[in-house]
């Protein structure tokens, strides 16, 4: 059951960011996790803010050689429907496909599945190896935050009281090759047990590896690049860009998998990604 609350639709950012002023007040996009939570208990707050009025967050900009622009209400459905999307970054295309069901992803946003910060949140990694930014409208005018400093922890992220994400800007990365895996219980709709996401640029000599749902936060690989310009061998390349996986995690015990399990799985898809990536 959810309680009571107020609820206002502004049409301007002003009115937006005015309104998110309020304590205890929640932006409102897709809805599919804070309703969920709301319904739950986990969430009550006293103000809904929609804000599918605002043409700022409706952006959606796709152009190879330039900086892909994704506003904050675009669906997961809108990223792999596009075409463009699915040519020039395949990895945000194949983890949107990896979340929920159709008619759930009509609904849920790129944007709220960052914002959620769930450990296992699927569109995280797209973002960290593709360097995004996130573009915040604050009441004093705009700041932005490198998508990899924005997941603070379990469920917090680095927006402040009347704050709202407008849009993510990705930079342009030709020739790379990217990929997204994730570990489920079952077929079909399921949170991730692990995910993982790989991009490989040859000629920049760039390897960038993420981990989720094994850490309060998905985790970035640091020294991936090194051992990418220096192991020729991809099979010997997987095996070690893996045991670099095993000793950055720190996954747990849950309803979902054992740590244990954790740790086997993800050096089981790290090595299939590095090695679909890197071949």
């Amino acid at each position: 059951m959810i309680r009571s609350f107020a609820y206002v639709k502004p049409d301007t950012m002003e009115g937006a960011l005015k309104a998110l002023q309020t304590e205890n007040s929640r932006p409102l996009a897709g809805g599919t996790d804070l309703l969920v939570d709301m319904r739950n208990g986990l969430l009550r707050p006293d103000l809904l803010v929609d804000l599918k009025g605002l043409e700022e967050m409706k952006v959606f900009s796709v152009d190879p050689e330039k900086v892909l622009k994704i506003g904050a209400l675009s669906t997961l459905n809108l990223l792999i429907d596009n075409r463009k999307i699915r040519e020039c970054c395949p990895v945000l295309t194949e983890a949107a496909f990896s979340v929920a069901t159709y008619q759930v992803r009509n609904r849920a946003t790129l944007v709220g599945n960052i914002c959620n910060a769930s450990p296992a949140a699927d569109m995280a990694l797209p973002l960290f190896i593709l360097e995004a930014q996130l573009v915040i409208a604050c009441p004093d005018g705009e700041r932005r935050v490198p998508s990899l400093e924005f997941m603070t922890g379990v469920k917090k992220n680095a927006l402040k009281r009347g704050e709202i994400v407008v849009r993510v800007e990705i930079p342009p990365a030709p020739g790379a090759k990217m990929a997204f895996l994730k570990k489920q219980r079952v077929k079909g709709h399921d949170l991730a047990l692990i995910n993982v996401a790989g991009l490989a640029d040859k000629k920049a000599g760039r390897l960038r590896i993420c981990v989720g749902a094994c850490a309060a936060a998905p985790l970035l690989l640091k020294g991936t690049d090194r051992l990418y310009k220096d192991i020729k061998d991809v099979d010997r390349l997987a095996e070690n860009v893996a045991d670099l996986a095993l000793r950055t995690i720190s996954p747990i015990d849950d309803v979902r998998a054992s740590k244990e399990y954790r740790s086997d799985m993800v050096k089981v898809y790290v090595k299939r990604i590095v090695k679909k990536i890197c071949s």
